[in-house]
């Protein structure tokens, strides 16, 4: 015990060897940790490998009729593009007639001479997505032949994604009505932008997989790492402080979550053959960053508990609360701007599918960073007020 009388630095270095070693004595909590990720991402190969959705991409063909557009597309912005020259139509400008029902179902439609704008644009969320008008659109309606506007989304959000179809599917029915066109003349293709190369499903879900194994994997063993520490019990009647401790055990989750990150992150992208518009080192990087919210996290709740079983019961209320509010699947609205997960998809999304570098995301970063210092503050501030450990 001599050691805990040596300087702050040394004690934290001590306690990280000591908290590693007990890690890797726990047979349990490197399975948790490893293989229970990998094994998520081993699930994923083998159900689009049977499913046939391997490889699957998004865009072209018909939408089927929506109900209840204005409802579903509420607060759309959406470009438009209309490339169209052709007129050989009796009546109106069938392009600027379609491009007004367009206006009736968005709250604001911007209108570009050129794509190259628009893409700027969607890239830099000033819009959700924009709609080419091909030039010879109102020749092919007045012929009666097919005629195809295109969808340009962004592949990063399946919400936004579903609302512009919406939008677009909406319009089409509405202009086919009051032209009394039954049949389906306007065929939108849907062509999906910030993709790397890969499957669709494979990118998108393996990357959820990856941020949540990252983030709650490091939480769901963190949060024993204080509660019922016997060992722990008799190093608090030293001079090392609650701080120290709670660094310490912090920073020994993080090593493990480097390691961590590197297994998923070589899985995922060895195991679908993906092309990522980043650097691998930069995808480590993120996971680990991740890794620090979900140490940091799961520490917090250790300091909160009293028990193991109460430790248990926090750690499910976060995995629970974590998926349904990571806006992956629905809109949590202003949660979604602070909440770690959140931010940890958001970072991996903009470097890994649209390719900006780490001071493009200094934002989200440093709401990851800030997160993980007030759970650090927050945790050292309960343990600290604890006279002894359950």
């Amino acid at each position: 015990m001599a050691e805990v009388f040596t300087k702050p630095s040394r004690r934290v270095r001590n306690m990280i060897a000591k908290e590693l070693r007990l890690i890797v004595k726990d047979r349990v909590a490197l399975f948790l940790i490893f293989l229970l990720p990998a094994a998520s991402i081993g699930i994923l190969y083998y159900v689009t490998q049977e499913s046939g959705l391997s490889g699957m991409r998004m865009g072209g063909g018909d939408i089927g009729d929506t109900e209840d557009m204005e409802e579903l597309t509420g607060g759309t912005i959406l470009g438009l593009i209309d490339h169209d020259t052709t007129r050989t139509y009796e009546g109106e400008d069938l392009s600027e007639n379609f491009t007004g029902y367009l206006e009736e179902l968005v709250e604001q439609l911007i209108l570009y001479t050129n794509e190259a704008d628009a893409y700027q644009d969607m890239y830099d969320k000033e819009i959700m997505g924009y709609v080419v008008i091909p030039d010879g659109f109102e020749r092919n309606l007045t012929l009666n032949e097919p005629t195809y506007v295109t969808i340009h989304v962004d592949a990063t959000d399946f919400i936004e994604q579903s609302t512009i179809m919406g939008v677009v599917q909406g319009a089409s029915v509405m202009f086919r009505a009051m032209h009394l066109w039954i049949e389906s003349e306007v065929f939108p293709a849907m062509m999906i932008e910030f993709m790397p190369t890969g499957g669709y499903v494979e990118i998108v879900f393996g990357g959820f997989i990856v941020i949540f194994s990252s983030y709650l994997g490091i939480a769901m063993t963190s949060a024993q790492s204080i509660v019922g520490d016997i060992p722990l019990r008799r190093m608090l009647l030293t001079p090392t402080s609650r701080f120290e401790v709670v660094i310490s055990k912090v920073i020994s989750y993080v090593i493990i979550g480097f390691f961590q990150s590197l297994l998923l992150v070589s899985l995922w992208v060895i195991a679908f053959n993906l092309t990522l518009n980043t650097e691998f080192a930069i995808l480590v990087l993120i996971m680990s960053l991740t890794s620090l919210t979900g140490s940091s996290t799961g520490i917090l709740i250790s300091s909160l508990s009293s028990s193991r079983l109460q430790a248990n019961q926090m750690f499910l209320f976060l995995m629970f609360g974590t998926l349904i509010l990571s806006g992956f699947f629905i809109d949590v609205g202003i949660l979604d701007d602070f909440l770690p997960m959140n931010q940890g998809m958001k970072v991996l999304i903009d470097t890994a599918f649209k390719g900006l570098n780490l001071f493009d995301v200094l934002i989200p970063i440093a709401k990851l960073v800030g997160f993980s210092v007030l759970a650090i503050l927050a945790a050292t501030f309960v343990f600290s007020k604890k006279p002894t450990l359950a």
